[in-house]
């Protein structure tokens, strides 16, 4: 179909179409492929093809037009597609880092560059693309307001993902798993607000199921911080976490298998929980999946409370939940109509 090529021929509106079809095969293999765990199929193709020209104008453009009048600019698609093409290799990194034979000072060189590189497209976003509350109107009233949600969602969930692994114990000790634990509650923390503002807006809803998943990540972080966080920080994170739940819980009504995703995040308190003794939370093969695999079918993703040939006592993951539970820090998620709340 000659879709990865920028050759200008027919109309404008057919050119542009010709891009959107491409670079959203491009976004979805970014998603898809590493969904159900397979490799990505379209390479880093850099300006083969041109971004998408600004929303607005494209849909003012007539079916017969031959040429573009005014001065051409990217809109939210394109900052979309630049912002995408570094959640490939925060994909890559995670797994090398699961593997655990890849030097430890080479990770964090790069993620210093990708974290430089997430700043850098944030800072160079047009004014009107930035995120604030002034913008999101401005967006809600140009029938653009979802596409604007969407793009602020992505990068705050990227970052997260980038900087996740600093959770681990023995990461917190240098200045920079400091620094990165720091951005990852960040990130995961502006994820719930942006979601939460974004509910309350009309045309503004983002309610495809990838968000269902991003913001299991996103929670899976403010867990993490109501079970091992300063006293300080628990507050924040339990409201936090509640509007992230709320959001899964109005996502379920639309996209059934958003349950098996709370179901995870169940998995994954658990598994923090066993952690204290048995040093259990690490970025492991089943943590890359937890964060990365989202469209697995839950009966190919046996997800077991601690790894393989890992023994406990019965009651160990009890004790915890009851220790956890006085101490205000344990989440109930077994009565999805309700707000969560500590365990009782």
């Amino acid at each position: 179909m000659g879709l990865n090529t920028s050759a200008n021929t027919g109309s404008v509106v057919m050119c542009e179409v010709s891009k959107r079809v491409w670079w959203t095969l491009f976004m979805a293999d970014r998603w898809c492929s590493s969904g159900i765990g397979l490799p990505r199929q379209i390479k880093d193709i850099g300006g083969i093809v041109d971004f998408p020209m600004d929303e607005s104008v494209f849909h003012s453009l007539s079916t017969e037009q031959e040429s573009l009048e005014g001065v051409w600019k990217p809109g939210l698609w394109a900052q979309m597609i630049s912002l995408v093409q570094h959640f490939g290799p925060i994909q890559d990194l995670n797994r090398r880092s699961a593997l655990g034979d890849v030097d430890g000072d080479e990770l964090d060189r790069e993620v210093r560059h990708i974290s430089q590189q997430l700043e850098l497209w944030e800072m160079m976003l047009p004014a009107e693309s930035k995120m604030t509350e002034s913008n999101l109107h401005l967006h809600q009233a140009k029938g653009t307001g979802g596409a604007f949600v969407a793009l602020h969602l992505g990068y705050h969930h990227y970052s997260t993902l980038l900087y996740f692994r600093f959770l681990e114990d023995q990461r917190a000790v240098t200045d920079l798993g400091k620094w990165c634990i720091m951005r990852c509650k960040h990130h995961a923390s502006a994820y719930s607000g942006l979601l939460r503002l974004a509910r309350g807006q009309a045309g503004c809803e983002a309610v495809y199921p990838t968000v269902g998943h991003m913001a299991v990540v996103s929670s899976s972080v403010l867990l993490h911080t109501l079970l091992f966080g300063d006293e300080n920080e628990l507050e924040r994170a339990r409201q936090e976490l509640n509007a992230n739940f709320e959001a899964l819980v109005e996502l379920r009504q639309y996209w059934p298998n958003i349950a098996s995703m709370i179901q995870r995040l169940v998995t994954f308190q658990n598994i923090c929980l066993l952690s204290v003794e048995h040093q259990t939370h690490r970025l492991d093969g089943w943590m890359v999946r937890f964060l990365i695999e989202h469209s697995l079918p839950l009966e190919e993703k046996e997800i077991q409370t601690l790894p393989l040939g890992l023994e406990m006592a019965p009651d160990s993951l009890f004790t915890m939940t009851q220790e956890f539970t006085q101490q205000g820090r344990y989440t109930n998620f077994e009565t999805p109509t309700h707000d969560v709340n500590e365990g009782t």
